[in-house]
């Protein structure tokens, strides 16, 4: 009798969930129902197998609004929270890279509380406590090679998928903003794409970080099949990048491939230089008008950056103990009250923009917390033994690199999608740093 009532008791929730759906069927149109239907099974998906959280997470996030890939990765954080609360789990990665984010993170809120605008600021504390949060998930969900390899499969996949989109709008010719070229300079292009991120420049930042990692799988894999999906893929996402005409990204993709090489294999570097040179003769004249453009400070768009550095390294001189407040609403509101002619959202420059947000003391945080990311990866990815975590690792750090180059010219950690895919980047050398550690225990 006990049995036949706990039967009875387990058909409640499918028989209450089939009677709810078929009238939200009947209520709403088809089109909401369906994505209705998709996010509840997405949801329940989630919380049985945290990690298909994080392989949505990565490959919608370049499609989504800013707003509902924050939310997701919450519901993915707080899903985690959840499950593991009766587990014993160590925190990110036993390594001292944790204690430079730690520190990091405990810079940017001091520099909110601190702000002249903290509302302002709080914008930009909570996209990058947001994406610290989805990697402390990242690395304390993905365990093993295979695992990881499908995630960092899905991020380059769906950065081939925006790079594909990006072809399609050259194709078409779509018409770009006046501002994104000096026409006097470059009067032979005619389209910059920017795929699904709006601007030109942030899609060269977005593929810079996805291409070298293309390419690491492209360089790993031996079979004959994968090697030509990743030399595809390779191939789609660097004529993109060519045609978003992104100067920075250029000189980005360039350094992060430099970093590769010398990371994995250093006597590619014989072979390279007269690639490159010999490259130049095949290269269209408009991309070749670019690149000749990168030191020409007749360019509007080389005079205005220069003029933007200067104001703003005035501002740190005014502001260099605590900066004016983390994000760029506090340095805008700052910008406009020592040039009213001239608005400006950020520095074009992440160094000289963390400077003027947060100081002296927080750009030096910042890089010793690249330096000491770099220098314990190295250790532990390229110096290791095995050869998957030490190529792919330097593809991961080379996109890193690649981005932190283009930031010399850009203030790269501006956009919450870009953000959210250098922390991911960031978490991928974490998780490959715990695999490695673990492999070495076993062993």
């Amino acid at each position: 009798m006990v049995v036949e009532n706990f039967k009875r008791k387990e058909l409640i929730l499918p028989i209450g969930l089939g009677i709810l759906f078929s009238l939200l069927y009947i209520k709403l149109p088809l089109k909401y129902f369906a994505f209705l239907l998709m996010g509840f099974i997405s949801v329940v998906a989630i919380l049985y197998d945290i990690r298909l959280g994080l392989i949505i997470g990565v490959f919608i996030m370049p499609y989504m609004p800013d707003m509902l890939n924050l939310l997701f990765m919450i519901f993915v954080i707080f899903a985690y929270i959840y499950r593991e609360t009766f587990r014993e789990r160590n925190p990110l990665t036993k390594d001292s890279i944790d204690v430079p984010i730690m520190v990091f993170l405990l810079a940017i809120i001091i520099s909110t509380i601190t702000s002249l605008d903290p509302k302002g600021s709080f914008r930009d504390l909570a996209i990058h406590m947001i994406s610290i949060g989805f990697l402390f998930v990242m690395v304390n969900s993905i365990r093993n090679k295979k695992d990881f390899n499908i995630v960092i499969t899905s991020l380059v996949f769906t950065g081939t998928l925006v790079a594909l989109y990006g072809l399609y709008q050259y194709k078409v010719g779509v018409q770009m903003e006046a501002k994104w070229l000096d026409t006097e300079n470059n009067s032979g292009i005619t389209t910059r794409v920017f795929s699904v991120f709006g601007n030109p420049n942030i899609l060269a930042e977005y593929l810079i970080m996805i291409l070298p990692i293309s390419a690491s799988l492209f360089w790993y894999t031996k079979k004959l099949s994968q090697k030509v999906i990743f030399f595809l893929t390779s191939m789609i996402l660097f004529i993109a990048l060519l045609l978003t005409y992104s100067r920075g990204g250029w000189l980005g993709f360039a350094f992060g491939m430099f970093i590769f090489v010398l990371l994995v294999q250093k006597k590619l570097f014989l072979l390279l230089i007269p690639l490159g040179l010999g490259s130049v003769y095949f290269l269209p004249q408009t991309i070749l008008d670019r690149i000749l453009s990168i030191g020409n400070l007749a360019d509007s768009s080389n005079a205005y950056r220069i003029k933007i550095w200067r104001i703003s390294i005035d501002i740190i001189k005014d502001h260099w103990v605590s900066g004016v407040g983390f994000g760029y609403i506090p340095f805008k509101k700052t910008f406009e009250a020592y040039i009213r002619t001239m608005p400006a959202y950020h520095a074009h420059n992440t160094y000289i923009e963390t400077a003027a947000e947060m100081g002296i003391p927080g750009l030096v945080i910042l890089l010793l917390f690249i330096f000491i990311l770099y220098r314990y990866a190295i250790k532990k990815l390229i110096k290791g033994e095995d050869r998957y975590i030490k190529v792919v690792g330097a593809g991961i750090l080379s996109g890193l690199a690649a981005l932190l180059a283009q930031g010399a010219v850009e203030n790269v950690l501006y956009l919450p999608k870009i953000i959210i895919t250098f922390w991911t980047l960031v978490s991928f050398v974490l998780v490959l740093m715990r695999i490695s550690n673990e492999s070495r225990e076993i062993g």
